[in-house]
């Protein structure tokens, strides 16, 4: 009785599974961070990879309803981008303004309507985003009763 000795074959399973596994880790290091810097081979210099900042996005703060003659008072967000940030609105109703600085709607709403307001964030890039809503300032009835 002989005996053979054979060697095991790699299966195709295992070489797609390690070409995942190099693939995946390829995919990792590209998104491990703002910075990452590829391990120094012999083969080549290093590479260094740098993330681009988020553009901002200004949040809507919702469709707004108001009484003739009451104070406003909206403060406005934005994310991403780079602070700070500048701000600018168009169409608000009467009797309101933006603060350039910190992105504040207030006044005393002067008008009735309904206004589409287009509020604008401007980041220190130079990167823009807007919000759109609008602005139903009702008029009372009886406005001193």
């Amino acid at each position: 009785m002989s005996t053979s000795t054979r060697t095991p074959r790699t299966p195709r399973t295992s070489r797609r599974l390690a070409a995942l596994a190099v693939g995946l880790t390829a995919v990792l290091a590209a998104s491990a961070g703002p910075s990452f810097a590829a391990p120094h081979s012999s083969t080549g210099p290093a590479v260094t990879r740098t993330a681009a900042a988020a553009a901002p996005s200004v949040v809507n703060p919702g469709n707004q309803v108001s009484f003739q003659y009451d104070s406003a008072y909206l403060p406005m967000t934005a994310t991403g981008g780079t602070a700070p940030y500048t701000w600018s609105a168009a169409n608000l109703p009467a009797g309101a303004a933006i603060n350039a600085s910190t992105g504040l709607i207030s006044g005393l709403l002067r008008g009735s309507g309904i206004r589409t307001v287009t509020v604008t964030a401007r980041d220190a890039a130079g990167a823009t985003a807007y919000a759109t809503f609008t602005w139903r300032v009702i008029r009372d009835a009886c406005p001193r009763c």
